[in-house]
């Protein structure tokens, strides 16, 4: 059976990012965290921590992580219920979103919710898919992501697709695209990407032309709004959200490249499988709303 004083010491490492700053927390010594998580490793037979600045989980670590976190927060229910400790225990929940769903939905799904559990959230923020790296290590209770097969001890179950247009300004397209959307055209014109990881638009443009790739000049913007700014002020074209793209499709200021490279990303939230009650309201909300918005 595990020890959980020692699983804790383990936990705090990786919450705090560091064996110094988990001895503040704990009110222990610096030595002592080494000492018990050095147990917990020597117990259990295997290494938990990478010991790097800020210290990682291993993949072992990250399970161990995920369980103590899960049995961290029904313990904390289960007391809450019988009056044993402060009601607010545990009302704070991690969460990992894609930067176009906090973009486009998450937000109007979530923030009634919020108001009425009167609770705590925690955004992370990253690639369609990359948060299921935050899920997998530990640092999440649930995410948003393009990845459909459940991590080990999750669930994994369908919000809805999320529609994307091609666009750039009316400007931008009669000085790149005069003779509309072609190869030649689009290895010149500059594109928009959220950051290097961000290969959606390279994607698209080998659905377009294949091979060989096309690899036009790009700029990067880390911030959805900052990402659609670019495009409508004409700096650059790249996909949008189709629902943030709809004004200016109407209005005229934006331009639908090709009508033809209009896509979908179905978007799966993933949570913990041994939830508190706290985390399957999320979840169902994430669920209705999310469905609900994307439709």
């Amino acid at each position: 059976m595990l020890d959980y004083q020692l699983v804790r010491a383990f936990a705090v490492v990786l919450e705090e990012g560091g064996f110094a700053r988990a001895a503040e927390r704990l009110c222990i010594t610096q030595s002592a965290v080494s000492q018990r998580v050095k147990q917990l490793e020597e117990m259990l037979g295997r290494a938990l921590i990478i010991r790097e600045s800020p210290p990682r989980p291993t993949e072992a670590g990250a399970r161990l992580l995920r369980h103590y976190l899960q049995v961290d927060a029904l313990e904390g229910e289960t007391l809450n219920t019988i009056g044993a400790v402060s009601s607010r225990r545990n009302r704070h929940i991690p969460v990992a979103v894609n930067t176009d769903s906090l973009f486009v939905w998450f937000m109007e799904a979530v923030t009634p919710f919020i108001k009425q559990s009167d609770i705590t959230i925690e955004v992370f923020v990253d690639g369609h898919e990359l948060t299921i790296h935050q899920l997998k290590s530990g640092a999440v209770a649930g995410c948003v992501t393009s990845e459909r097969t459940p991590v080990d001890g999750c669930t994994s179950e369908l919000i809805g697709s999320l529609r994307y247009t091609l666009v750039a300004s009316a400007d931008y397209t009669a000085k790149w695209f005069p003779d509309g959307f072609t190869r030649e055209a689009a290895t010149l014109a500059p594109v928009v990407n959220l950051d290097r990881n961000d290969n959606f638009q390279h994607r698209i443009l080998y659905q377009s032309f294949g091979d060989p790739q096309i690899v036009p000049p790009a700029h990067y913007f880390p911030i959805a709004d900052q990402y659609f700014e670019a495009i409508h002020s004409g700096l650059a074209y790249g996909l949008v959200p189709t629902i943030k793209a709809a004004a200016g499709l109407a209005d005229g200021s934006l331009v639908d490249l090709d009508s033809r490279l209009r896509t979908e990303l179905t978007l799966y939230w993933q949570s913990w499988k041994y939830q508190s009650s706290l985390l399957t309201d999320l979840t169902e909300v994430v669920l209705r709303e999310g469905s609900r918005l994307l439709d």
